[in-house]
């Protein structure tokens, strides 16, 4: 049974505008639109599966190819490298990854031609998809010229092997979670992820009334939480986070009413989702922004990745188990019988949009 949590604590006022102001929209605005090779990715209509599910329509922002790399996380990450400058650079990029973001940070310190360390933790399941996929990227991470470190620990541990090499080094720390004395780089980067929100605003046919982003640190809920509230006050839409349900740092943080640091086996094949506490930098907004959280199991991620790449062909999208999180939670939202409240609040029926992120491909 999936579990939700309904946010006593969300601002509904016109007086919250989230995480950045309008100069911050407007350097991330200028930065893509002095890059036209950083092309948009593409706004699919899921029209066979909001029929199924009796909606009025089902967008899906398609990351599966951004800028040759197959998640969104490229975007956070060439805009706040472009914000550090050259200088800043010159020893070196290191981060942690579980999956995408140690791609985009390889990919962007190769373009720079300057060094890359990334620190990888275990798998933490012996499940196929998930062995075949971290090899994959880690091939590629390779390929890229970075150097991979694999850690036998947990992400948060990852977090802390790439800050203390960052130090020993002066190799700068380029993380999408931030820490005490470590803020900056983290809000850069999720002030890049809100571009993919201005993509989306140029490519539908009309605004959503539902929006479901993936969880994680929450540095694309954060995103999404301060976008949609700066763009449309308090009539913006209803706002979902999804997470694997054994690993729900922010429906936990949420019910707790601060951040928290869950237990636990993490398992989950959603690696990119696999995350014990949420960035600080993120909360705030997350904390007003956010509607409801939600959470997905495995085998509904599975159930809706082979959805997405057996639909027909103008609405086939090869996910990921990351990726397909967004759609496996609006699906359990239409048909849970224990979602009752939620579908009211959320106002789910045959006139209803909901837009969701493909945030990885396969």
């Amino acid at each position: 049974m999936m579990r939700c949590f309904l946010n006593p604590a969300v601002r509904r006022d016109g007086s919250f505008r989230g995480l950045f102001s309008d100069d911050d929209y407007a350097e991330v605005r200028a930065y893509f639109a002095a890059h036209p090779e950083l092309a948009s990715s593409p706004l699919t209509s899921l029209g066979s599966l909001a029929r199924t599910l009796g909606l009025g329509g089902v967008d899906a922002k398609d990351e599966t190819h951004r800028f040759g790399i197959n998640a969104f996380k490229v975007l956070g990450v060439c805009y706040a490298v472009h914000r550090l400058g050259d200088d800043a650079a010159r020893h070196g990029l290191v981060c942690a990854t579980t999956s995408n973001h140690g791609r985009a940070v390889a990919r962007v310190a190769r373009h720079k031609k300057i060094s890359c360390t990334i620190y990888v933790p275990r798998a933490r399941t012996a499940a196929r998809i998930e062995q075949q996929t971290r090899a994959a990227r880690l091939a590629a991470m390779r390929e890229d010229g970075a150097r991979v470190v694999e850690v036998d620990g947990t992400y948060e541990d990852a977090v802390r092997q790439a800050a203390a090499f960052g130090r020993e080094s002066h190799a700068t720390v380029v993380s999408d979670t931030s820490w005490d004395g470590y803020e900056q780089i983290p809000r850069w980067i999720m002030a890049g992820y809100t571009h993919l929100f201005d993509e989306a605003a140029s490519q539908w046919s009309a605004p959503p009334n539902v929006v479901i982003v993936q969880g994680g640190v929450g540095g694309l809920v954060c995103a999404a939480a301060s976008w949609f509230a700066w763009r449309f006050g308090a009539a913006r839409p209803y706002l979902v986070a999804a997470e694997p349900e054994h690993a729900a740092c922010l429906l936990e943080s949420a019910r707790a009413g601060s951040p928290v640091t869950i237990g636990g086996s993490l398992e989950t094949i959603m690696a990119g989702l696999r995350c014990a506490a949420p960035s600080p930098a993120a909360w705030p907004a997350i904390a007003a922004g956010i509607d409801a959280f939600v959470t997905v199991s495995d085998t509904r991620a599975l159930e809706a990745l082979e959805m997405l790449r057996s639909s027909e062909a103008s609405e086939r999208i090869e996910a990921g188990p990351s990726g397909a999180c967004g759609v496996a939670a609006l699906i359990d939202i239409v048909r849970a019988p224990e979602l009752d409240d939620l579908r009211s609040r959320a106002r789910l029926d045959g006139r209803t949009r909901a837009l969701v992120m493909i945030t990885e491909g396969a």
